[in-house]
C-alpha cells in the first residue's frame, strides 16, 4: 500500500492558517478535488461515534455495520451474534430491525458513505427507466416492495395430530388372515 500523499495534520494546519484548498493541493502535489475529498472524509463521523451516539451495544453496532454493508438481517445477525441456527439468526435480525435506534444508525452509516435515500431513489429510477424490460421489471418490483404496494405475506400454520389406530379383527387375527 502506498503512503498517503496528503498529511492530514499538515492539511488541517494549513487551512487553519487561512490557506486555500488549491494552495494545499499544490503543496501536496495532488488535485484540488483530492484535497476536497480528503477533507470530507476527515469531517465525516466515524462508525464508532455514530453507534455510540445511538446508544448501541457492541453487538448491535456490529449488526448495524453489517446491514449497512448490504448484508441481510439474517446474515448480519449470524456475523454479529452467536446464533446457533439460521432460524435463530432470522429471529434476532427481525427483532433488531424493529428497533428505531438500530435503523437510524444504519441509515446514518449509509449516509456517511454517500448512500442517501435520494441517491438510492435516483439509482432505482435508472433501473425503472432502463431499455431492457427485465431490468425495468426488477426496478419496479424493488420500488413496490419499498413503498409497501405489495400486500403483506400471509402464513398459515396448521396443526395436525395423528392417532394410531389398531385395526384388528374380532378373532384376533391380523387383517387379511381370516380363518
Amino acid at each position: 500500500m502506498q503512503p498517503r500523499k496528503i498529511d492530514d495534520t499538515l492539511l488541517l494546519e494549513m487551512l487553519r492558517e487561512g490557506k486555500m484548498q488549491a494552495e494545499a493541493a499544490a503543496h501536496f502535489n495532488v488535485s484540488p478535488a483530492a484535497v476536497c475529498k480528503r477533507l470530507k472524509r476527515l469531517s465525516s463521523p466515524s462508525p464508532e461515534s455514530i453507534l455510540e451516539k445511538h446508544g448501541l451495544t457492541e453487538r448491535q453496532g456490529a449488526f448495524a455495520i453489517e446491514r449497512a454493508k448490504g448484508k441481510t438481517a439474517t446474515q448480519a445477525a449470524m456475523a454479529s451474534y452467536e446464533a446457533g441456527s439460521i432460524e435463530s439468526a432470522k429471529a434476532i435480525g427481525s427483532q433488531l430491525m424493529k428497533q428505531a435506534e438500530i435503523t437510524s444508525a444504519i441509515e446514518e452509516l449509509m449516509n456517511v458513505h454517500g448512500l442517501t435515500k435520494d441517491y438510492r431513489i435516483g439509482r432505482l429510477k435508472t433501473l425503472v427507466d432502463h431499455k431492457d424490460p427485465i431490468v425495468v421489471h426488477k426496478g419496479l418490483d424493488m420500488s413496490w416492495k419499498l413503498d409497501g404496494s405489495y400486500a403483506p405475506e400471509k402464513h398459515t400454520h396448521i396443526g395436525v395430530s395423528f392417532t394410531q389406530i389398531n385395526l384388528a379383527l374380532s378373532n384376533g387375527a391380523p387383517h387379511g388372515e381370516e380363518d
